[in-house]
């Protein structure tokens, strides 16, 4: 049984003339019911999906989607792995949902942070002043917090050149 999903990976194998996915298989790291690791390894999929990036999309989402492309039938040597799967999704509550989602943010969240300082140096002054007005009062309504910068900081930029 699944306990704790704690990584996922696509595998994508690629056609070597035309560099085009020829197949996927998804790996999926858990925790089983006693804590022991233990780990699905290439499970199939019969269409494709898209471009899904276990980084950056929901879990639930990628693992909600490759069940519902599961092969038909399943390879023998699959049906074990697609029954423990399923029976995860089934019984997905909200805190297991809200545990996939802090798992996925415990590998990958630190890489989004790192992107955003690195990108902090490209912002404008109005976007640095968007920015912390925002990390102080919260997210809410990014465009008019912009707005509202743009208003405040262009004219004096504007007056600051008038008077040279």
């Amino acid at each position: 049984m699944i306990n704790t999903i704690v990584n996922l990976k696509i595998t994508k194998l690629r056609e070597f003339s035309t560099l085009s996915v020829d197949r996927e298989y998804l790996t999926v790291d858990y925790l089983d019911e006693n804590g022991e690791e233990q780990r699905i390894e290439k499970l199939t999929h019969e269409e494709d999906l898209g471009e899904y990036n276990v980084k950056t999309d929901l879990w639930v989402d990628i693992l909600e989607d490759w069940r519902l492309t599961k092969p038909i039938p399943v390879p023998s040597a699959e049906k074990e792995d697609w029954k423990l799967l399923e029976d995860y999704l089934w019984n997905l509550s909200d805190s297991r949902y809200q545990e996939l989602l802090d798992n996925r943010n415990k590998l990958y969240e630190a890489d989004d942070v790192a992107n955003i300082l690195r990108n902090i140096s490209r912002l404008s002054d109005v976007g640095r002043a968007t920015l912390n007005e925002l990390l102080d009062n919260g997210p809410k309504d990014v465009e008019d917090k912009y707005e509202e910068q743009w208003n405040r900081i262009v004219p004096l930029r504007q007056a600051d050149s008038d008077e040279e």
